[in-house]
């Protein structure tokens, strides 16, 4: 049987920032008991190493949180299905339990508008995180949704890398590396990849402290993108004729595309590029920075602001916290 909410819709989208997904998919992990596994008497730096938060959230507001978030994602999306629905029964699922960055689902596996029915599954570079994949894996091919490729296992890729991204007809990913994905994993799938099933990479390299491409640089709309520019150190193009160069501003210039400027502190402390695309012009945003949200809205772009003072402490946004499935579910398979 469907989750409450799935219905049948026809769709036809290539960029993320354009597509209105049948489902997101998004985790609790107070609900799932991870955050109340964080020690409150570390070091920052503890936490940071040992489980990838910035700080430990107040529990109780961090759930408060959460929460809304959901409900939110729910008034705006067509379905928002919780990970536990799926998978909640799966060794894979409770393996990946006492880890808080499971929230961010967006991070294991990575799918596309323009291919609904394939994912891809990520290559995480934590330790800590590598049981995420599987769970993810698994709540994937319960909707229906097939393994395109499979990295080799020296390298690493994250979905917070990956964008989805459309130019003039052309089917593109925007990946950035670095810290968390390799550059040798762009190499990969351009190789495996173009030009049957993408046309062409964009990689951008990050720089050292920035940890995922989303946390700098996000396409909110087909004439605006959000970003942190400083963080950007340069970017190449991969196509059937091999590597080019390229100045990603340069694209945006060209294509007609403002950039909206935020800065570090924004980016890091406010995850000011960090929402959920839900097409139409609209965006799921925390409400950590009025100044952005106020240029947003005047771009013609609607801002639905979440609350995230604890939510951020995960160093993650609500792009971070959802993944999207472009393809309608297999009912015979979604679970309740």
């Amino acid at each position: 049987m469907a989750p409450p909410g799935i219905r049948k819709k026809s769709h036809n989208w290539l960029s993320e920032h354009s597509a209105k997904p049948p489902v997101l998919i998004i985790h609790d992990p107070v609900e799932a008991g991870a955050l109340g596994l964080m020690p409150d008497n570390r070091p920052l730096s503890d936490l940071e190493d040992i489980f990838l938060f910035r700080e430990k959230p107040n529990i109780n507001e961090y759930s408060r949180q959460h929460r809304v978030f959901s409900e939110t994602l729910r008034s705006h999306a067509e379905a928002v299905i919780y990970l536990k629905h799926l998978v909640g029964d799966e060794a894979s699922f409770s393996q990946a339990a006492d880890n808080p960055n499971q929230v961010f689902t967006r991070d294991s596996v990575i799918t596309f508008p323009w291919m609904p029915d394939f994912y891809i599954p990520a290559r995480m570079k934590k330790q800590l995180r590598h049981p995420e994949v599987a769970a993810m894996q698994s709540a994937l091919e319960k909707l229906g949704l097939r393994k395109l490729i499979e990295l080799p296992e020296e390298m690493v890729l994250e979905g917070g890398d990956v964008i989805p991204f459309s130019a003039e007809g052309e089917r593109a990913l925007l990946i950035g590396y670095g810290p968390r994905t390799s550059i040798e994993s762009i190499r990969f799938l351009a190789d495996n990849l173009i030009p049957e099933h993408l046309d062409q990479i964009i990689g951008i390299e990050l720089a050292g402290w920035r940890m995922n491409l989303d946390g700098g640089l996000v396409p909110v709309t087909e004439d605006v993108v959000l970003s942190d520019t400083q963080s950007i150190a340069s970017s190449f193009i991969l196509d059937q004729n091999g590597r080019g160069k390229l100045d990603i501003f340069g694209l945006f210039n060209d294509l007609k595309i403002t950039v909206i400027e935020v800065s570090r502190e924004e980016s890091v402390y406010s995850q000011a590029c960090n929402c959920v695309c839900l097409g139409e012009r609209k965006i799921i945003y925390y409400d950590l920075c009025p100044r952005v949200s106020e240029i947003l809205r005047e771009k013609g772009i609607a801002v639905i602001h979440v609350p995230g003072s604890e939510l951020v402490k995960g160093r993650g946004g609500p792009r971070c916290m959802t993944r999207p499935v472009y393809a309608e579910p297999s009912f015979s398979q979604a679970g309740e």
